[in-house]
C-alpha cells in the first residue's frame, strides 16, 4: 500500500503523494507526472522517475507495466534502464526527454545537431523497446548518412559520439546493442544504490531484520542517498523491504537478507 503521510523535516514530500492512491489508482501517466516534480533538484540531470516509486502507489504491478509499455510505444514517455545490478527502470516523460537531446547540440556543428534531430525524432520514436540492437542502429545511422551525403564508413565514430554524450550505453548482454539513457545517469544510479545499502544495513542489525515505519523515517540518511521519503518509497515498491500492517503502524521487513545490492 502507499506509504502514510509522515514526511515532517523533508519538505512535506510524501503528503500530496500519498493521495495519489486514492486520486489516480489506474492513471499511470499522471502518477508519473506528479513523482516526476519530486525529482531531487540538487541532482545535474534530465528529472526521471523509478518504477520502484509508481509500484509503491499503484498496487497492481502488471496493470503499471502494460499501461508503462503503452505510453513508451505512444511516446508519451521514454523508459530508460538504470544500470544498477537489480533490473531498475526510469521513466522520463517525453517533453523531458526531448528537451534533454536538444540542449546536447548547444555549441556543436550542425552535422552533430542534425544526427541529434535523427536520433530522437527517427530512431528513438520509432523504437518501442528501451534499447536498440546492433543492426538496427547501424542499418539506421548508414541510411542517414547517405540521405545527408555524409560517409557511411564514419557510422562506428558517430555512435561513439552518442555514447560519450550519454545517450546511449552499451547493453551487456549476449544480444549486444545499446541502452537508451541520459547525460549523468551515473550519479542518480549511485546514490540510489547507496540509499539501498544503508536501509538494508539498517534492518539487518535489528531484531529478525524488521522495525517500525515510524522509527526508521525518523533517522536520516547521508547526504550521498536520495533522502529517506525517496528511498523509502523505493525499497518498499522495488521490493526490497515488505509492509506488514500492525497494530503499531505499519512494519517494515528485509525481504532477502542475502540479496547483494
Amino acid at each position: 500500500g502507499p506509504l502514510p503521510s509522515t514526511s515532517r523535516g523533508e519538505g512535506g514530500a510524501g503528503s500530496d503523494l500519498d493521495l495519489l492512491a486514492s486520486e489516480v489508482p489506474s492513471d499511470t501517466l499522471a502518477t508519473v507526472m506528479l513523482l516526476r516534480n519530486r525529482f531531487p533538484a540538487s541532482l545535474p540531470m534530465c528529472p526521471l522517475v523509478v518504477a520502484s516509486h509508481i509500484y509503491s502507489i499503484v498496487s497492481d504491478r502488471t496493470s503499471v507495466d502494460r499501461q508503462l509499455e503503452e505510453l513508451n510505444r505512444n511516446k508519451k514517455i521514454q523508459i530508460i534502464r538504470l544500470a544498477s545490478d537489480r533490473v531498475d527502470y526510469g521513466i522520463v516523460l517525453w517533453a523531458d526527454y526531448t528537451s534533454l537531446v536538444n540542449s546536447c547540440k548547444e555549441g556543436k556543428g550542425k552535422e552533430w545537431q542534425d544526427l541529434l534531430d535523427w536520433f530522437v525524432n527517427r530512431l528513438v520514436q520509432r523504437v518501442t523497446h528501451c534499447y536498440v540492437d546492433d543492426c538496427e542502429l547501424e542499418k539506421e545511422l548508414r541510411s542517414f548518412l547517405r540521405a545527408r551525403g555524409g560517409d557511411v564508413g564514419l557510422h562506428g565514430d558517430w555512435v561513439k559520439r552518442l555514447v560519450q554524450s550519454g545517450l546511449i550505453t552499451r547493453r551487456m548482454s549476449v544480444h549486444g546493442g545499446y541502452w537508451f539513457s541520459v547525460p549523468n545517469l551515473g550519479i542518480f544510479v549511485k546514490s540510489l544504490r547507496a540509499g539501498r545499502k544503508r536501509l538494508a544495513g539498517i534492518l539487518k542489525r535489528r531484531k529478525r531484520c524488521e522495525i517500525l515505519q515510524w522509527d526508521l523515517e525518523k533517522m536520516k540518511l547521508p547526504k550521498t542517498t536520495l533522502g529517506m521519503q525517496y528511498q523509502l518509497r523505493d525499497a518498499i515498491g522495488s521490493g526490497l523491504f515488505e509492509q506488514i500492517e500492525t497494530t503499531c503502524g505499519p512494519l517494515l521487513r528485509l525481504a532477502n537478507k542475502t540479496e547483494k545490492l
